[in-house]
């Protein structure tokens, strides 16, 4: 149990959680005595080789995410920061329209 991480709770955060399932099944495929002690809960060597491989999916696509993630971020301090230059011209044009109003100009 303790050479799979499998001792105590398993970590919620995402990375640590991520290394104790890396963790998990390297050791498990390196290790025939306990992928045959798997074997008797129906848990077989193609089945870990597949969960192996999606390890590999889930990485590529959490970086996607972030990658993805920082770049809606950057837009939006661009738009915000457009609508900063937007409202200055709009407060400086109600300025100049109530001057206008007020001297009937």
């Amino acid at each position: 149990m303790k050479r799979l991480s499998l001792e105590g709770s398993v970590s919620r955060a995402y990375i640590s959680w991520l290394e104790t399932v890396k963790k998990f099944y390297s050791e498990v495929l390196a290790d025939t005595e306990v992928q045959t002690k798997l074997s008797r809960l129906k848990v077989t060597t193609e089945d870990l080789n597949v969960s192996n491989t999606f390890i590999g999916e889930l990485e590529t696509a959490r970086t996607e995410y972030l990658k993805e993630k920082g770049e809606s971020q950057d837009s939006t301090k661009q738009k915000d920061a457009s609508f900063a230059k937007i409202d200055d011209w709009m407060s400086e044009f109600y300025a100049v329209l109530r001057w206008k109003i007020i001297f009937n100009y």
